[in-house]
């Protein structure tokens, strides 16, 4: 017995002189910095897409269609409706370059699961599939036969798209064409014009590579592009100061410490309001604004709003105001509590009449006295003094 005492204080001593190592941790100094940094103001710590810099660059394009945002980011994966002559430039090129790089780092940063390279696989069954497309002719946007007639009016030597045959023709037969094949034929040794068009060919089928890899990371991003364009749609319509406070609200909630969420489901049959603190307000409350009552606006596109307060509220707020604008109505007084359109449209043709009726009857309404002490309407009196009979 005194040995397995002796055994358990021995035992006591060396557990005294156990050091327990701290936690390790994956988070460096310089780590919260780079987090703060990672993303743009625009892509909200990844939740939308950034891509104004492209869009930029897409503007600089020769013959490119003058697109608004919203219409860019509709049109971001049809690269056909772009000129297909100008797509062997250097600058087309470039952006599409750009826009590449673009969503391979938003993947990185907000994707990091997401594996790209399996879509730009060079040696793989993605660039197999492209190959088979490319030869059948089913590439979007590219036709490859020889009946392509703008890659028949394409001179392969000084890397020429031509409009017509007969500026073509012209070409041709100019001595800056035959000094041109006559120095390359004499560098290659080698008939020049299988070459030449053997270089476009593989020029023209590395670019509609880079548009199908450009087209497979928009259709996985398809969601949060369609997000974005939402929210830019919705920026537009806020005030400056609406901006800046949803900023700082945004910011306030990604600092909230994440502790005190409760993960359990909240008990709502009646589907009451939730309150401050997240729980369903008390049912008196609920009964003493009268948020049983739902009004419709037809004019903020159907929006349904609980209250009477609420909905007296939104007739003063920017949204309204801005569908009034777009209407050609004034957001006056007058028209606070009409929502239906046609109700709208009537009483703004009815003020518009009565202000032409008004206008049409002041002369007759104003009465003026001449020096003798008649009484003249204001028509009546004027043309009388521009008769000089008075």
């Amino acid at each position: 017995r005194e040995r397995v005492m002796l055994a358990r204080a021995q035992d006591d001593d060396a557990g005294d002189d156990l050091e327990i190592p701290e936690a390790e941790t994956f988070v460096e100094a310089g780590d919260e910095h780079r987090l703060e940094t990672m993303f743009s103001g625009e892509e909200r710590v990844g939740r939308y897409v950034d891509v104004h810099e492209q869009h930029e660059h897409y503007l600089n394009l020769k013959d490119a269609p003058r697109v608004t945002y919203l219409e860019y980011l509709d049109r971001l994966h049809q690269f056909e409706t772009y000129p297909q002559k100008h797509k062997l430039q250097p600058a087309y090129r470039q952006y599409l370059r750009g826009v590449r790089e673009y969503f391979e780092g938003y993947f990185s940063r907000a994707m990091p699961l997401f594996d790209a390279r399996r879509a730009r696989d060079e040696d793989g069954e993605a660039r197999a599939r492209f190959s088979a497309e490319w030869a059948e002719q089913k590439v979007l946007g590219w036709t490859t036969g020889a009946g392509n007639s703008e890659q028949d009016l394409f001179c392969g030597v000084c890397k020429k798209q031509f409009e017509k045959p007969t500026t073509l023709a012209a070409h041709l037969a100019s001595r800056k064409h035959q000094k041109a094949v006559a120095r390359v034929e004499g560098s290659r040794g080698d008939p020049v014009a299988p070459s030449a068009e053997q270089q476009s060919a593989d020029e023209r089928r590395e670019i509609a590579w880079e548009e199908h890899v450009i087209r497979v990371y928009i259709q996985v991003l398809g969601e949060r592009i369609r997000d974005t364009r939402a929210n830019v749609e919705r920026r537009q319509a806020l005030t400056e100061e609406e901006r800046d406070q949803e900023v700082d609200e945004e910011v306030a909630e990604f600092v909230e410490d994440k502790d005190d969420e409760q993960d359990e489901q909240v008990y709502n049959p009646l589907n009451l309001p939730l309150g401050w603190d997240g729980k369903p307000i008390p049912y008196w409350l609920y009964k003493l604004h009268g948020l049983g009552a739902k009004f419709s606006c037809e004019i903020c596109g159907s929006s349904v709003y609980r209250g009477r307060k609420a909905y007296e509220r939104h007739f003063q707020e920017a949204r309204h105001a801005t569908n009034m604008r777009r209407l050609g109505i004034p957001n006056t007084r007058q028209f606070h509590g009409v929502a239906a359109i046609s109700e709208a449209l009537a009483l703004w043709e009815r003020i518009q009449r009565d202000r032409k009726l008004e206008a049409a009857s002041a002369d007759t309404i104003e009465e003026y006295e001449d020096g003798e002490g008649n009484v003249f309407n204001k028509k009546t009196y004027f043309d009388l003094k521009r008769q000089g009979l008075i």
